[in-house]
């Protein structure tokens, strides 16, 4: 930990993994950069500098001239590796990109077990349409694209017969010529809480877990804010089990080669006779998110 670090913040990283050859930011992602560095500002220790284009200047005060910088990013993209090599900076030791797009796929989180009644992950639209006939809590589908942040690249449609307008960004989904194909199908349900846990898969394959945070995110899932989990927060079923999930998560990522920063989801949701259940594990991230740093407090097994 005696080297400062120089960071790429692409918080855009799933776009990128979703289509890697010749990506550009949107102008959205880009624009959004500024405040969503100032949220993961716990990340950077003295002497660090962010060499993100998107940013208009570092957070903390730039490393003395001639300091030997070692190059770290929010998640190692083919994009993040050439802004580090065009500045000259040794990128850390990293997975590389089929590993990372293996792994952050929800397929990936899937194939470890659905959490929701019904969820399934689909590759056709014979499956989707049978999928979403299906009852659920709230007489809603969720459908996920294989890459995105929480809250995004998803679309909400009633049980049933596939809606038309949505028919098209089905069928893109699950073109059979797309070596990513498949859609992850949830039920809609009401959440009543959202959580999250963080750790690091180690190169020799040791997962090591920080504290449960508890997350503030809007009604689409999206993230607002976190602070760790207080005594109450969590009961202790509910924190037994994401424990164990975030262990499993670790354990299958050393176990397809990933090493490094990664982070589980979690939510508790009301079911229709208004019991409270848990979903220990409704997304993996293979990279840092925007609690790690807060999840993980002084332990920066990252660093080392």
């Amino acid at each position: 930990m005696d080297r400062a670090s120089a960071w790429i913040l692409n918080f855009d990283a799933d776009e990128e993994l979703a289509r890697p050859a010749g990506y550009t930011p949107r102008a959205a992602v880009a624009g959004r950069a500024p405040e969503l560095a100032g949220r993961v500002a716990a990340l950077l220790r003295p002497g660090d500098v962010v060499l993100s284009p998107d940013l208009p200047a570092p957070l903390v005060p730039p490393a003395p001239p001639g300091a030997a910088l070692v190059g770290r990013a929010w998640c190692p993209t083919p994009r993040a590796r050439r802004l580090l090599g065009r500045a000259g900076v040794p990128l850390a030791d990293a997975p590389p990109l089929e590993v990372l797009r293996r792994v952050n796929h929800r397929r990936f989180c899937a194939d470890l077990g659905q959490t929701l009644p019904g969820a399934r992950h689909v590759v056709t639209l014979a499956e989707l349409e049978a999928a979403i006939a299906a009852p659920t809590p709230t007489g809603h589908w969720l459908l996920k694209r294989p890459f995105g942040f929480a809250g995004a690249a998803g679309c909400r449609v009633a049980r049933g017969p596939l809606p038309p307008d949505a028919r098209p960004w089905a069928a893109a989904s699950l073109d059979p010529a797309s070596p990513d194909r498949g859609l992850q199908v949830e039920p809609w349900v009401e959440r009543r809480g959202d959580f999250s846990l963080h750790g690091h898969v180690a190169r020799g394959g040791a997962v090591r877990l920080g504290a449960p945070c508890a997350q503030r995110c809007d009604d689409r899932g999206a993230y607002l804010g976190a602070a760790l989990a207080g005594e109450g927060d969590l009961d202790g079923d509910e924190r037994r089990r994401l424990v164990e999930a975030a262990l499993e998560a670790g354990e299958a990522l050393a176990g397809a080669g990933y090493f490094g920063p990664f982070g589980i989801d979690a939510f508790r949701w009301e079911d229709e006779r208004g019991g409270l259940r848990w979903n220990p594990r409704c997304e993996i991230n293979a990279r840092y998110t925007m609690a790690w740093a807060i999840g993980m407090g002084s332990a920066r097994p990252d660093l080392e």
